[in-house]
């Protein structure tokens, strides 16, 4: 499986997800370099300790097992991380490992269990919350090499249906399917809560959202079923059954296109997604999408020199997305549109004078003062009247 990378400009690095990653290589190589390690820090469920709860996910048995654990880590963690942000994506993994353990032993496994997959388990599980609609691009090797690409929820799906056949089945060849059981469900209805508190962001298209979206539609067939005319008044259905008249044709599409938006951007398709934002800002031009899509879509549209487009795009973004910690460089390149593509000066030298307020990089600083002088140069040039 090799997810395929999306253009990086100005997002969020999930350094906390690298920063895990690496902790699981670095214990993996002072494990096989001292072997007592692994039966001190395993989770022993004939004399678990605090501890172990914690250090046994940090521990595999082999270079195959540490290889894909972190390879699901990698595929589905950086996402989640930067949805949970550093701090709270940090403390969900554990959480998840922690729990995995504790499901493991409340089966009453008597073998003792290490490796990371109960608390990878938890992310994959939040990530099919996160992002129901998303891709994993599958490389197979059948005589020609090649790839596909299917629905995460079928391949999370799949080995979660696996671990649940064998862990009833009795099949445990030397693999906690338990812990992996516990660790997906921990994900799922933790991060499902969350959403539904509001604790994590929300956007149209998680799992919350979608659950919403499919109940609205299935009241709406059920009234339309009973009489309710979409298109005028039914004297056929009481007054207290009447809903709401429905949205109009081109909320729907607007509807479609933030879905098709969402959609090109989980499975890395930036191009698509931009045609699809611009398609939609013909339809409405106050729609915004959430704050890494916006912001994505803005970085597209500049990079296929549609300016113009991509200076609106930023301009709703820093409208909506006011303490974004990264602010400054989205001013910057407003700045560097609006001075050399688009000849809006005053708009130039506004964002600039914003961006070097808060920019701390000595060749960004720079870029903005000379962006300035050239402005300064080109207004003493352009003719009066």
């Amino acid at each position: 499986m090799i997810p395929v990378r999306t253009d990086s400009r100005l997002r969020n690095t999930p350094w906390m997800n690298w920063g895990i990653i690496a902790a699981n290589v670095i214990f993996f190589l002072v494990q096989h370099r001292l072997p007592g390690m692994t039966g001190r820090l395993e989770l022993d469920p004939r004399d678990p300790s605090l501890l172990g709860f914690f250090t046994y996910a940090l521990l595999h048995a082999s270079t195959g097992h540490l290889a894909s654990n972190m390879l699901f880590l990698y595929i589905f963690g950086n996402n989640v991380n930067d949805k949970m942000g550093h701090v709270g994506y940090l403390g969900f993994y554990l959480a998840g490992g922690v729990f995995s353990g504790v499901v493991y032993l409340a089966g009453g496994e008597a073998v003792p269990v290490i490796g990371a997959s109960g608390a990878v388990s938890a992310v994959t599980g939040a990530y099919l919350v996160l992002f129901p609609r998303a891709n994993v691009t599958i490389v197979y090797f059948f005589i020609i090499v090649g790839v596909f690409e299917i629905p995460s929820l079928w391949l999370i799906g799949f080995f979660f249906v696996q671990d649940l056949f064998l862990n009833f089945a009795g099949d445990r060849g030397g693999v906690a399917h338990l812990a992996h059981l516990g660790g997906s469900a921990f994900g799922v209805v933790l991060c499902t809560a969350l959403l539904a508190t509001h604790l994590l962001p929300r956007d149209h298209f998680d799992v919350v959202a979608l659950f919403k979206q499919w109940n609205h539609r299935r009241q709406f067939r059920d009234l339309t079923a009973s009489g309710y005319d979409p298109f005028g008044v039914s004297d056929r259905i009481r007054p207290e059954h009447r809903l709401p008249a429905p949205t109009s044709p081109e909320q729907d599409r607007v509807h479609d296109l933030r879905a098709q938006i969402t959609e090109a951007l989980a499975v890395h398709d930036p191009v698509r997604a931009a045609e699809a934002y611009l398609q939609m800002k013909q339809l409405d031009r106050e729609q915004v999408l959430p704050r890494q899509a916006q912001l994505d879509v803005a970085n597209q549209l500049a990079s296929q020199q549609k300016y113009t487009d991509a200076a609106d795009a930023y301009e709703l973004f820093l409208r909506h997305y006011k303490n974004f910690e990264q602010v400054e460089q989205v001013e910057l390149m407003l700045g560097l549109i609006y001075a050399r593509y688009l000849e809006r000066y005053d708009r130039a030298k506004e964002y600039l004078l914003r961006a070097m307020a808060r920019l701390h990089g000595e060749r960004e600083l720079a870029l903005a003062r000379a962006e300035l002088h050239q402005i300064e140069i080109a207004q003493a040039l352009k003719p009066n009247g």
